[in-house]
C-alpha cells in the first residue's frame, strides 16, 4: 500500500511539472504581427471600418481573429517621413527625412 501512494505522489508531482513546462513554453511565443502600409489608405476605407465601396475580406478575417489597434498616427502629412519613422523608430526630424524623397529621376 505505501508503494501505490508514492506512486500515486510521484504521479502526480511529475503531471504538475509537465503542466507547468508548457505554460512557460507558451509564454515565450512571440505573437505574429501583420504590419499593413499602404498609400491613400484612409482608416474607414477598409470594409471592417465600415467602407460599402471597398471589400477586403481577407483583412476583415485578420482582424476579426486576432487585435487590432486603432490609435496610429501619422508622423507627417507625406509618406516618406512617416515611412522612415516606421523603419527607424525615430520622429523625422531624429532621422533627418523631413519632406517628400521625389523619384531617381528628379
Amino acid at each position: 500500500m505505501k508503494l501505490n501512494t508514492q506512486s500515486i505522489v510521484l504521479l502526480v508531482c511529475l503531471s504538475f511539472g509537465q503542466a507547468h513546462v508548457h505554460a512557460a513554453d507558451e509564454a515565450k511565443r512571440r505573437p505574429n504581427i501583420v504590419f499593413i502600409l499602404a498609400d491613400d489608405l484612409g482608416w474607414r476605407d477598409l470594409s471592417n471600418e465600415g467602407s460599402t465601396y471597398y471589400e477586403s475580406p481577407h483583412i476583415d478575417r485578420i482582424a476579426a481573429a486576432g487585435m487590432k489597434f486603432t490609435r496610429g498616427y501619422a508622423t507627417c502629412q507625406v509618406c516618406s517621413p512617416s515611412r522612415a519613422s516606421i523603419l527607424t523608430g525615430k520622429y523625422p526630424p531624429n532621422h533627418g527625412i523631413t519632406t517628400w524623397i521625389g523619384d531617381a529621376a528628379g
